[in-house]
């Protein structure tokens, strides 16, 4: 990582800006978080992004944690999408249209968003990976504190670099002060294979997989997964389902990892998650 052109006291003041842009992805969320003046303009800290090496923000992530959220109980509720929604409290920020046109692409088999799912695992055990509780959105679930487990998910753009993809989902959701530090190891791989390619709700997700050497593992943290832990893969596959408490689509990636051969590793697996299988097969009303 190069240099920064900063003095110390410099590096010190800028810290808790690029903090704040890890934990909500937005530098308009940044200068209306901090109630103070940030001491910098627009245009200057999003240069100090750049010098930081922080790889910026592809979407809202709030968006498609309550997207997913909505589109769950949908499918489990078989109610129309009008009706459900007035049932939603307040703290749903995303709208009725929105729903209406990703639940459309869903039934016509498309995605218009990309994203990138992480398996990460300590060097002394592949077996295992990183999960979270993903606590980036307001929680609407009724009876829980925190939201669903994840892996480590982020949207991408869809012309950039896989090494960009890879790096944005580790400086956001698994090493966010060692980013913030600057003290991230290069920990993305030489040469990335999609493993699992995955389509939830109008988003087509590809999987890769990262290895963390141990003596890193205890400073591995995220200002959007809570409660950061390793978790057998065979004990995230077993929770596929509506019911789970697995984000939507993460268990389906980890029983397809296990069920690939390390002979297949080279060519992705292509699923579609149970959420989208359940959709596609809502009645028209559904729609209403």
């Amino acid at each position: 990582m190069r240099a920064l052109r900063l003095t110390n006291s410099e590096i010190e003041f800028y810290q808790p800006l690029v903090a704040s842009y890890l934990k909500y992805g937005s530098v308009d969320k940044v200068f209306s978080d901090f109630s103070h003046d940030t001491g910098v303009s627009y245009p200057h800290f999003h240069r100090i992004l750049k010098q930081w090496g922080i790889i910026k923000s592809a979407g809202p992530q709030s968006r498609f944690a309550e997207a997913v959220y909505f589109l769950t109980a949908l499918a489990k509720d078989n109610l129309p999408l009008e009706t459900l929604y007035k049932t939603m409290p307040a703290s749903l920020q995303i709208s009725a249209v929105t729903l209406h046109r990703i639940l459309s692409y869903v039934k016509r088999g498309l995605t218009r968003r990309s994203g990138t799912a992480l398996i990460v695992s300590p060097e002394s055990d592949p077996s295992l990976a990183l999960i979270g509780r993903d606590i980036s959105s307001p929680r609407p679930e009724l009876g829980k504190p925190f939201g669903s487990y994840s892996l480590p998910m982020t949207y991408s753009k869809r012309v950039e670099s896989v090494h960009d993809a890879i790096l944005r989902v580790l400086q956001q959701e698994v090493a966010a002060t060692l980013s913030v530090a600057r003290n991230l190891p290069p920990l993305v791989p030489a040469d990335p294979r999609v493993l699992v390619m995955i389509d939830i709700a109008d988003v087509r997700v590809r999987t890769y997989r990262v290895i963390v050497p141990d003596d890193l593992v205890k400073k591995l943290d995220s200002y959007k997964l809570a409660d950061l832990s390793f978790v057998a893969l065979t004990e995230i596959a077993a929770n596929v389902g509506l019911e789970s408490s697995f984000r939507a689509g993460v268990p389906e990636i980890a029983a397809g990892l296990l069920a690939k051969a390390p002979s297949d590793f080279d060519t992705p697996l292509y699923l579609d998650s149970i959420l989208n299988q359940k959709l596609a097969l809502l009645p028209a009303y559904a729609q209403a």
